[in-house]
């Protein structure tokens, strides 16, 4: 059987109240209470020494469990009290006083439904009114007054208790939040770097397959050319495994060394390596005032995304990237006029070089961070077009 206490216990509460070491202190209370009240049977001449211990015993000792079973307990000193009222001839005793205290200081700490430990809190004052009406208060004219007194204790003791409650489980609500917020920031973290990754690796992989592919048609018939192509290859994966360590440096312990991240200035270079893949690409860009690191990285990486994405699947077609700044909005465009494959054109990527999921997606994480808008599709002429828009401020 389960008492409303057991089964209205808030978890997290009852975790966080119940640490070892206050089941050893819990249970010297109990044992404290219970020599008390032993001590008191023993002086008390009006008292009966078998009902008395018993009563004292089972009034005191189930405290030691009162956090584990609130309910419980509760009831059972209440019972306790009205059952040594209505069997003991002697006048009332302190020893239950204390046990019932406690009770309902634990039952406000410890069950999180405000009806339930209500109800419960409530088991001790009534059981003291059947306690008086028994007679166990002495003379009839004081019973209202004790009863009154003993009514504001126990008050007292179950507000005390509801005050405990609500600061524990203000303190596990922020708690948890604060973790919550932790396991956001690791995991949008961890998004950006894999983005940061993607767009490094499949940028230098498709760059780096083909040139090989190209080296390899030159191989015997123009070794120097082959050469050349050999040798962007080996910058370009230069680049990105540089490029990777320092990504990389971030998840580390310690103190990384942190390398510029690229930005609307490296775009040159990065049109020239693609042009060294064969790719026909112009740049244009009309930025005169300084654009914040943010988003000229996320420009920067628009961009590679873009002709690496052109590398791919419109191997030969002629390209334009443009970036551009009016007043507070940052534009940047890739546009390729369609595919035109022709005899000696650099061989295309293979089919395998997916862009896991990062591409397209990435880009619009890129661009939504900043409060920007992105338009990706073909264009009605052929072709193709990548279009990002980023506030920056105004100058």
């Amino acid at each position: 059987m389960t008492t409303t206490a057991e089964a209205t216990r808030h978890p997290a509460v009852a975790a966080a109240s119940v640490p070892r070491w206050t089941s050893a202190l819990d249970l010297a209370v109990a044992v404290g209470l219970a020599v008390w009240g032993l001590v008191e049977v023993v002086l008390s001449p009006d008292l009966a020494p078998v009902p008395g211990t018993l009563f004292v015993l089972v009034a005191t000792l189930p405290l030691a469990l009162r956090r584990r079973f609130p309910g419980w307990v509760t009831a059972v000193v209440a019972a306790a009290l009205v059952v040594h009222a209505a069997t003991a001839e002697a006048a009332a005793t302190f020893t239950p006083f204390p046990s019932l205290l406690l009770a309902a200081f634990t039952v406000a700490v410890h069950v999180r439904s405000l009806p339930a430990a209500l109800g419960l809190g409530a088991l001790p004052v009534a059981a003291m009114g059947v306690a008086g009406q028994l007679g166990y208060f002495g003379v009839e004219a004081a019973r209202p007054r004790a009863l009154v007194l003993l009514f504001f204790f126990v008050a007292g003791a179950w507000t005390g208790g509801r005050v405990v409650h609500h600061r524990a489980l203000a303190a596990l609500r922020a708690e948890e939040g604060s973790a919550a917020a932790a396991d956001r920031a690791v995991a949008q973290e961890r998004a950006r770097i894999a983005r940061e990754l993607h767009d490094v690796v499949a940028h230098a992989v498709s760059v780096v397959v083909l040139q090989t592919g190209a080296a390899e048609q030159f191989v015997g018939r123009d070794p120097d050319r082959a050469r050349g192509h050999i040798g962007t290859a080996r910058r370009t994966a230069t680049e990105a495994m540089a490029e990777m360590r320092h990504l990389l440096d971030v998840l580390r312990e310690g103190e990384a060394v942190y390398l510029p991240q690229p930005g609307i200035e490296r775009l040159p270079d990065l049109v020239d390596e693609a042009r060294g893949a064969g790719l026909d690409v112009t740049l244009a860009v009309d930025v005169a005032e300084p654009v914040p690191d943010g988003p000229s990285l996320a420009v920067y990486r628009i961009v590679q995304e873009s002709l690496t994405n052109v590398l791919r699947h419109a191997p030969g077609a002629r390209t334009t990237v443009a970036v551009g700044r009016a007043g507070g909005e940052l534009t940047v465009a890739v546009r390729d006029h369609g595919r035109r494959t022709q005899p000696g054109d650099t061989p295309r990527a293979p089919s395998g070089l997916s862009s896991g999921g990062y591409g397209i997606p990435g880009m619009r994480e890129r661009v939504r961070v900043y409060g920007g808008s992105l338009a990706v599709g073909p264009e009605p002429d052929g072709g193709w077009l990548v279009r990002a828009v980023l506030p920056v401020g105004s100058s």
